[in-house]
């Protein structure tokens, strides 16, 4: 037996209360009747004590009372193992791919039925299906859940422990990122495929790229489109400096890696990205020049703070030698070797802003003089609200396949710790704490006091 609160066992102190009370029981004097006095002499007045318990079994209830008292306020329950050989199977299919399941999956089908499995939708709420729905007359729904929702919401309707055959296509696409923790024993059992090739256009930062998938894979290849977007950089620096020639060398390079034209201080146009490498506040006319959602990169201006550092930048590190102390709390991107912040991030007013605690100057660090200086600005030049979801987003025209390994091996331990079931007895000392109680109630008034006899 367990406790699901331990701590409500203190309560069992509380047997001290009967056991004091019937332990201490004062005895009033007898009263004698004598013939003559004349012998006695004056004598105090004086009470009997006795420490001795006289009604044992109203004292064995109160204790016990008090006890079944305490367990029940300490929530026990006892460890079931659920046997899934007990519990009838699972056969999940979407409605709409049951004629194809029984068309190429007949036998397998028809032998889980003999064995006592049910048939159910898998879908919200699980609805159980029969033969008689092979043939559907009404309008066909398409299921837009993915499979790791509807996997763990099975929780609530299989019996912990079944085990359970899911016929689908099993495309990439409608597994989510994790996959689920599940209480039951899922055998995967993939519909047959014809080698289908599908192709869409998906965009990045601007550019446009056409995605071939098949079953196996999904490849990406750019296409040359002449009315891509430029991008509009913007760049203002104090006079004396030199830290724009630096900036416009990355820039440069990026272009020709990308094959992205970018504009600098153009004319016309909403910048896309602004540069501000000054000490001074930005100006509200700069700030202005820069498109809504735009990017700004700015100097941050404070103490100065000689450190003898570096800058971890993908795993290496760039040599740090001078700093803006940061005096508040916001996103790192980048930091030096005590977790300082060299770079950080947020969005103010529609606007990205990245605030930068160095400078790009060989007297501050050497990250203008590493390769990677132009791969670690490529994507605050580069911005796209969807970049972590390129190549990897939910298209339905997407033919990859989920791996036949894998689920069923991940939640294989999930599976046998999920068959132990806890069952609470907390009702049933509820329970006899009442009987007890009204037990001790009726021996308690049926106790008269014992007549004293002259």
């Amino acid at each position: 037996m367990h406790f699901l609160y331990s701590i409500g066992l203190f309560a069992l102190a509380g047997i001290i209360v009967p056991l004091i009370i019937h332990l201490w029981n004062v005895k009033q004097g007898k009263i004698l009747k004598i013939g003559s006095i004349a012998l006695l002499g004056e004598s105090s007045s004086t009470s009997s004590k006795s420490f001795k318990i006289n009604d044992w079994l109203l004292f064995v209830l109160r204790c016990l009372l008090l006890v079944l008292l305490a367990f029940a306020l300490a929530q026990p329950y006892l460890k079931k193992i659920v046997s899934a050989r007990s519990k009838n199977g699972w056969i999940l299919v979407e409605k709409n791919n049951f004629p194809r399941v029984l068309k190429t999956h007949q036998k397998t089908v028809d032998s889980l039925l003999k064995k006592g499995y049910e048939i159910h939708d898998f879908n919200v709420g699980f609805k159980p299906l029969n033969l008689k729905d092979t043939v559907l007359n009404e309008t066909k729904q398409v299921n837009t859940l993915s499979y790791t929702a509807l996997f763990s919401a099975a929780n609530q309707f299989v019996p912990p422990g079944a085990k359970v055959y899911f016929f689908a296509d099993h495309h990439l696409n409608r597994f989510g990122n994790e996959l689920p923790a599940v209480n039951y024993k899922l055998n995967r059992v993939p519909l047959k495929q014809s080698d289908t090739l599908s192709n869409w256009i998906a965009t990045y930062a601007g550019k446009k790229y056409e995605a071939k998938s098949n079953p196996s894979n999904t490849t990406y290849q750019a296409l040359n489109s002449s009315d891509e977007e430029p991008i509009r950089v913007a760049i203002h620096e104090n006079s004396g400096t030199t830290d724009r020639k630096y900036l416009i060398a990355a820039l440069k390079a990026i272009e020709s890696f990308t094959k992205r034209k970018i504009i600098i201080n153009a004319a016309a146009g909403k910048a896309s990205i602004g540069f501000w490498l000054s000490d001074n506040p930005v100006s509200t006319d700069f700030r202005s020049s820069i498109a809504p959602d735009g990017t700004l990169f700015r100097y941050e201006k404070g103490k100065l703070v000689a450190s003898a550092s570096f800058i971890n930048l993908e795993g290496r590190q760039i040599k740090l030698s001078k700093r803006i102390e940061l005096d508040q709390q916001a996103e790192k991107i980048w930091t030096d070797g005590f977790g300082n912040a060299i770079l950080t991030k947020n969005k103010t007013n529609n606007l990205n802003i990245f605030h930068f605690y160095s400078r790009f100057n060989p007297q501050w660090n050497d990250l203008v003089w590493d390769g990677l200086f132009v791969k670690a600005l490529m994507p605050i030049v580069i911005q796209d609200k969807k970049s972590n979801d390129f190549g990897f987003e939910d298209h339905p025209a997407d033919q990859r396949l989920v791996s036949q390994n894998g689920l069923i091996e991940q939640n294989k331990t999930e599976i046998e710790a999920k068959t132990i079931k806890n069952e609470p007895l907390g009702n049933l000392f509820w329970v006899a704490a009442f009987l007890i109680f009204t037990g001790e109630r009726i021996l308690s008034f049926r106790k008269k006091p014992n007549d004293v006899k002259n």
